[in-house]
């Protein structure tokens, strides 16, 4: 457990990070992520800076198209004392040298049908056509080392689409997690363990239940005291 609190600075009335992120987060963890990790769409740095905190050996490397998200990531590494490098960067047309053991990504996944608002960082962050699913997992394949993992956050209806891609790209999904807000509704969102160049089966984890009575469950209530951080505007 993390004995100090983190702290993280986010901009205004613009996109910013939410539970998802801690959720893709105690997903990671629990699963299990080393040695050499790239965040991919890093916002303020919070995912990558929360696995570092727990794996203080965790190569991390944390890579954002947007330059006001560059900002914040240098700024939120400082003051929590962490190291990494970072990449100012459109994840599609990225190069590196190095190849990674372990992907992660909260990517943008709102879809064309949904209206765009007038806020440019808030619809780079929230809609797929920045980041189409297939370019994404396709470009993930590329930079993972044999037997890499990808773990990531995306919309439950897009399910099918997201097992198709991936067997396309020769990615294995091996763990798949439903994330509901409240009981007898549908799933909201799905996390996803994706390995290059294995043949596992896919294990289907428990259920995660977000609210219970009109108060957080008891897991996403330990998720959240997991992660002991504050946030503040810049």
């Amino acid at each position: 457990m993390i004995l100090k609190i983190l702290e993280f600075a986010q901009y205004k009335q613009t996109y910013r990070y939410n539970s998802d992120s801690l959720i893709l987060s105690d997903f990671a963890l629990n699963c299990g992520v080393k040695n050499e990790l790239l965040d991919v769409g890093a916002g303020c740095g919070i995912i990558g800076i929360l696995l570092k905190s727990f794996i203080p050996n965790l190569s991390l490397n944390l890579l954002d198209i947007q330059e006001k998200n560059i900002d914040l990531i240098k700024r939120n590494l400082k003051q929590n004392h962490i190291n990494a490098q970072v990449f100012h960067s459109d994840f599609r047309t990225f190069l590196s040298e190095k190849k990674f053991d372990f992907l992660v990504s909260n990517p943008p996944f709102y879809r064309d049908g949904a209206k765009m608002g007038t806020k440019e960082h808030e619809n780079i962050s929230k809609f797929q056509s920045f980041l189409p699913l297939d370019e994404l997992i396709s470009k993930a394949n590329s930079l993972l080392k044999p037997r890499g993992v990808f773990y990531f956050a995306y919309e439950a209806l897009a399910l099918p689409k997201i097992c198709a891609i991936l067997e396309n790209k020769k990615l294995k999904l091996t763990k798949i997690r439903f994330v509901y807000s409240t009981k007898n509704q549908k799933a909201r969102l799905i996390l996803i363990e994706a390995r290059k160049g294995v043949k596992n089966s896919c294990e289907v984890l428990p259920p995660l239940l977000m609210q219970k009575n009109s108060n957080l469950s008891d897991e996403m209530q330990k998720i959240c005291s997991r992660f002991r951080i504050k946030s503040y505007d810049i």
